[in-house]
Formats: C-alpha cells, sequence, structure tokens
C-alpha cells in the first residue's frame, strides 16, 4: 500500500518580524519573512526550524510537519529568499541565507520560550543549518538534523561543464537565470507527488548564476568549517541520489566532531525524503534519535 504523502496544505501561514541588528539589508528588501507552523505552541515537547532547499519552499515540508505534529513537536518553515512567498526578493549575497535563519530563531526562542529548538535543513538547507549550528552554543540550539545535505553537487548531474557555465556566468553577467540541472523527476518516483511539484506555484527550478555562485562559496565554506558542533546531530541520506553527493557527504559527517552524531542510510530512497515512502520509518528514527540524545526520554520497559 503507498505512503500517503498528502501535500495538502494544514500550516498556518505567519509572517516573521526581521530584526536587522547587524544583518545584511538591501533595497526592497521585505519588513517580514513569510513562513508556516504546524502544531500547538502550548502542548509541544520541542520546538523544530525547518530550512528548505534550493528551488523549494517552506510547504514541501508539510508531510513531514504532519508527521511532527502527532509526534509532539512544533514545527516552523520560512521562505527563503527569492522562493516561494519571496520569489521577487534578490538573493545578492550568502548571508541573506544565514540572516534569514537567525530571525526564524529568534522568534522561535521569543514565542515558544524553555522548549529545546531543534534545527533541521533539507538538501541546501542542510548546509544553511549546519554553517550557522557551527556558531551556536549548546544551551542555544539542541540539535541539528540534516536531510540529503548538498555539501557538493552529483557529479553526474552538476558536470563540469555546468559548473563552469554557471561560474563565467556568475562572473560576467550575475543576474543571468540559469536553469538547474534536474527536474522534479529526480527528486521523488512518486507521480502523485511529481503531479502536486508540476502544478505548485512555489517552486522554480531556475535560479540567477549569482545564486549558484553564492552557493558555492557556502558549502565550501561549511565543508572546510565543519569540525566542533557543540549540539547532537544526525544525518539522513538516500540510496538513490540524483542530486547530491553522498560520498562528501560522508566526509563532512565523519569530520564532524559533535556530543552525539548518527548517520541513517535509506537504500531505496529518492532525494527528497519529505517525498518518498521512506518517511514513515525516517519519521520514527528521528523521534527515537531526539528521545535518546535531545529530549532524554527513557524507553519504555
Amino acid at each position: 500500500m503507498p505512503v500517503d504523502i498528502n501535500l495538502t496544505p494544514t500550516g498556518s501561514l505567519i509572517e516573521i518580524p526581521r530584526k536587522i541588528r547587524n544583518a545584511f539589508t538591501y533595497d526592497g528588501q521585505s519588513e517580514t519573512i513569510a513562513a508556516r507552523t504546524w502544531g500547538h505552541a502550548s502542548e509541544c515537547k520541542a520546538v523544530c526550524l525547518l530550512v528548505h532547499g534550493l528551488g523549494a519552499h517552506s510547504g514541501w515540508f508539510e508531510a513531514l510537519a504532519r508527521r511532527l505534529k502527532v509526534r509532539r513537536i512544533y514545527s516552523l518553515a520560512y521562505d527563503q529568499v527569492g522562493a516561494g512567498k519571496r520569489r521577487g526578493e534578490p538573493l545578492l549575497m550568502k548571508q541573506q541565507w544565514l540572516d534569514d535563519l537567525e530571525c526564524a530563531l529568534d522568534y522561535l526562542a521569543s514565542t515558544v520560550p524553555d522548549k529545546p529548538i531543534i534545527l533541521m535543513g533539507n538538501s541546501m538547507g542542510a548546509v544553511i543549518a549546519l554553517k550557522a549550528a557551527l556558531s551556536k552554543r549548546k544551551d542555544q540550539l539542541a540539535g541539528l538534523v540534516l536531510f540529503s545535505p548538498g555539501f557538493d553537487g552529483n557529479p553526474n548531474t552538476f558536470s563540469l561543464g555546468y559548473k563552469v557555465k554557471a561560474l563565467f556566468n556568475a562572473l560576467t553577467d550575475p543576474d543571468r537565470v540559469m536553469p538547474l540541472p534536474y527536474t522534479t523527476d529526480d527528486i521523488t518516483p512518486d507521480p502523485r507527488v511529481r503531479n502536486w511539484l508540476t502544478n505548485d506555484a512555489g517552486p522554480k527550478l531556475t535560479v540567477p548564476a549569482r545564486t549558484l555562485f553564492e552557493l558555492l562559496k557556502l558549502t565550501s565554506e561549511t565543508r572546510a568549517g565543519a569540525k566542533n558542533l557543540q549540539c547532537p546531530v544526525i544525518m539522513f541520506t538516500a540510496g538513490n541520489e540524483k542530486i547530491v553527493n553522498n560520498i562528501v557527504n560522508r566526509e563532512v559527517y565523519d569530520r564532524l566532531n559533535a556530543p552525539n552524531k548518527k548517520l541513517v542510510h535509506y537504500p531505496e530512497a529518492w532525494h527528497d525524503l519529505m517525498f518518498d515512502e521512506a518517511i514513515d520509518k525516517m519519521a520514527d528514527d528521528l523521534l527515537a534519535y531526539l528521545n535518546t540524545c535531545v529530549l532524554h526520554v527513557k524507553p519504555n520497559l
């Protein structure tokens, strides 16, 4: 029987106030960040911040967030600059990704105080999440979850020719729009999900060359700095992977020095685990890890 990956929106739409502090600002920047929440903040045992990948938006977490909700985990996912309801905002530098994440973390810390915060990133979002987590103290972040991290592109998809062209365009015509070298057919084998993605107004599988260049700089910095992490971390990877490079993901995982870490690999799964039949097992595996290493819940005997 097929796993139910119902993507009908059930999250509550919210706007996160933008706190400037020392953040990068630019003309046309929105005063708030579009986001969604799932669950009940007053009844949760933990909260998680979900960071989506390139070409996606916050709604792609619908199936996972519903599964977290029934496990009493309150979830918030926000649209990154240039994605979802923020498609009109330009990405000018990688710091914008990190500034948005900080705003979302501040919002969660102020609206759901005294609850452990778990940072979860998918694909490119996992790179942003790890970069942010490396600078956090253990009292600021209870745990880190990395889904199919995008520390490097799959060499069969992100060919040398594509990378050279992207770099050339970034240096000579950074606003030139380039198609990503994959489609929704490479993300999931589920025809229902593919149809939903095709008709979804949010995703964007073309990006300015500047975005690819900024992502390259971010991944390089994060891979080089991925050493000491103050919180537990779990990484999930897929066997039928056409978008990211699992060899590099394993190298980053092996270098991480964390209080506790775990790598879970699903050989039959495809890149976006949010849309895969492994999602129910992944939700169970995730909760078991969080209960042990983050929430410190004793198993029933």
